[in-house]
């Protein structure tokens, strides 16, 4: 369900200004993560309705709205909560680990989406760092299959962290994913909420491994972005 909103975010949806809406509930334990409180499924602090009255009046400023979490694609609500955003004239972001390829395939079917940003978070021999069930694998598989093909923009992502991948991981993870539009490789950051310090960390990546990164996959994506 619906936690909470940003009114303003510059950040979350490339191009656009946009309200960024966060989701609880995800079926993924990923070390690094920052909303580790979204992982359980929780009451939301603030309504559908006012977000709603929130982007009518702020229609003149807000292009779309970024629909994060937890994992969107596990609420039962999403698809008629997109279609009242789009009601409204706005684009739609979506964030996803790619877990349910069935709610991504409808959700194009039905064009509610403007654009994906789909999390890789290893190459597939190391997805059980990340995973709650393995069987997410194959899922994970179709959908990337999924967004490449979509006819609307896209990119991948992976937060990098030094201790959990290697440089040779992210070649193999590209052969896995390339070619593709767009990879960003976001740098972790330290934050208190982190699911698991221990795996993670408390240091920030290093900068010049991402550089190093972006250097040995040139040529698998038409871009490489570094976030940091």
């Amino acid at each position: 369900m619906m936690y909470d909103f940003m009114p303003v975010s510059f950040a979350d949806f490339p191009g656009k200004i946009a309200a960024t809406v966060f989701v609880s509930g995800c079926n993924f334990k990923c070390p690094y993560c920052h909303n580790s409180y979204l992982i359980q499924i929780r009451e939301g602090i603030r309504s559908e309705k006012e977000f709603f009255d929130y982007l009518k009046k702020r229609a003149n400023l807000i292009e779309g709205v970024c629909i994060t979490g937890g994992e969107p694609t596990l609420w039962k609500g999403l698809k008629d909560f997109i279609k009242n955003i789009k009601d409204l004239n706005f684009e739609v972001k979506l964030d996803t680990n790619g877990s349910r390829p069935q709610v991504l395939e409808n959700l194009l079917d039905e064009r509610l989406l403007d654009y994906i940003a789909m999390d890789i978070k290893a190459p597939i021999e190391k997805y059980g760092i990340f995973l709650k069930n393995k069987k997410d694998i194959d899922n994970i598989q179709k959908s990337v299959e999924i967004v490449k093909n979509s006819n609307i923009d896209y990119e991948f992502r992976t937060t990098v962290n030094d201790k959990l991948l290697t440089l040779e991981d992210f070649k193999a993870l590209a052969d896995w994913i390339s070619p593709a539009k767009r990879y960003v490789l976001q740098m972790y950051k330290y934050d208190e909420g982190v699911l698991d310090k221990e795996k993670s960390g408390i240091q920030e990546c290093d900068i010049n491994f991402l550089k190093k990164i972006k250097e040995k996959l040139n040529g698998n994506f038409g871009e490489i972005l570094i976030r940091v």
